[in-house]
């Protein structure tokens, strides 16, 4: 080992290929790489715009650098000189790709042609439906208002009409109040002028009754023989019943005097008195078919 070491200090053969396989496998992984980005890059030029992909290829690979080996044990070691650094090839720059040329439009087939037809007619009736539909939505919308303003003015009419006719309804109801207060005024005056008359003919009925009564006591007075003893207020009262032309049906004591020979001695003159003297209208004989007589010794 030392006697190569002196003649040059270039390892055996054997202890070269390792570092040699070592770069070989790293530029095969470094140009795979280049392969893969090329292929990527010119499929997204191709998808793009078509552009064409170019690459470097290398003739052969350079020289690895000699690696260095650990020196042996008690023997010196001499220096070995560093390897020089392989230069990296630089990129050649990539020429722009060319504009693509726009295609000439092709035919379209007869069937994309009558399904474009098809959906054209569809887009069209389907507006034409659109259209149809709004006009009708339209012509609710009109109907609708319309059928809402003569509601609102059928109400309006028949508002008015009520508050007419209520208005009628409450001059009528015055009027008839007006009337009716009117004729019970008339018929409260009638009533009084009618009342005030029977109290007149009340009256005087009751006065010509007095008058006839007066008469009736003064005749059957005359034929009154007192019985010594009687009480100056002793009064005895008779219920007389008379027929027409005034002559005596009965005579009933009512009351008594105290004294019975007064009662009989008023007994006896009030049917010696007859005929009474009684009014000769007919239609007042019913006042004096029954009479109440009163007697007393003073009067």
């Amino acid at each position: 080992m030392a006697a190569l070491m002196r003649t040059g200090g270039v390892p055996p053969q054997g202890g070269r290929e390792e570092p040699r396989a070592l770069l070989s496998g790293v530029l095969a992984v470094l140009v795979h790489l280049l392969a893969v980005m090329a292929l990527t890059f010119g499929f997204q030029i191709q998808t793009q715009r078509n552009e064409p992909v170019s690459a470097e290829l290398w003739a052969a690979l350079p020289p690895p650098p000699a690696a260095e080996r650990p020196p042996p044990k008690d023997e010196p070691v001499e220096p070995v000189p560093a390897p020089r650094p392989v230069p990296r090839p630089e990129p050649k720059p990539v020429p722009p790709p060319p504009e693509p040329k726009e295609a000439p439009a092709k035919a379209l087939p007869k069937v994309d042609i009558e399904l474009k037809a098809k959906e054209a007619a569809k887009a069209k009736q389907a507006e034409e439906d659109r259209r149809k539909l709004e006009e009708a939505k339209k012509r609710e919308a009109e109907k609708a208002k319309a059928q809402a303003q003569a509601q609102a003015e059928a109400k309006a009419q028949a508002q008015a009409e009520a508050k007419a006719q209520a208005q009628a309804e409450a001059k009528a109801q015055k009027e008839a109040l007006a009337k009716q207060a009117e004729a019970d005024r008339i018929r409260r005056e009638q009533e009084e002028l009618s009342r005030r008359a029977a109290e007149a003919a009340a009256s005087a009925q009751a006065k010509l009754l007095a008058s006839h009564v007066d008469k009736i006591r003064g005749k059957v007075r005359r034929f009154i023989v007192e019985p010594p003893g009687v009480a100056p207020n002793a009064t005895a009262e008779f219920d007389v019943v008379l027929i027409p032309g005034g002559d005596v049906l009965s005579v009933k004591l009512r009351r008594s005097s105290g004294n019975a020979l007064y009662d009989e001695a008023v007994e006896r003159a009030i049917m010696r008195a007859q005929p009474l003297p009684i009014p000769p209208e007919p239609q007042l004989f019913p006042q004096f078919r029954t009479l109440l007589l009163q007697f007393r010794p003073q009067e």
